[in-house]
């Protein structure tokens, strides 16, 4: 992953319920793949939690993570991570 690079992110709450359960995550890279995951698997995690109660602010991207205006972010690890756990 040394080369991967965050070129897009869009975050789909159209069907997500009033706690944010069932927003989604849309993140292409550099090399032409893309990854999709609910925001549910860190929803453990208080800044997280906030934003998928609309209160993260403005998502945007480094190219290294996904962050936003309250501090939370997920880098591509942890995206990674998401993704793998939710195939098992």
């Amino acid at each position: 992953m040394g080369d991967l690079k965050i070129t897009s992110v869009q975050v789909d709450d159209a069907l997500c319920d009033e706690s944010g359960i069932g927003i989604i995550l849309f993140v292409d890279f550099n090399n032409g793949t893309g990854i999709s995951f609910p925001l549910n698997a860190k929803a453990n995690e208080p800044l997280i939690n906030n934003v998928m109660k609309g209160m993260g602010g403005q998502y945007a991207t480094d190219g290294k993570r996904v962050y936003w205006q309250n501090g939370a972010s997920l880098s591509i690890p942890e995206m990674m991570s998401i993704v793998q756990n939710a195939n098992v």
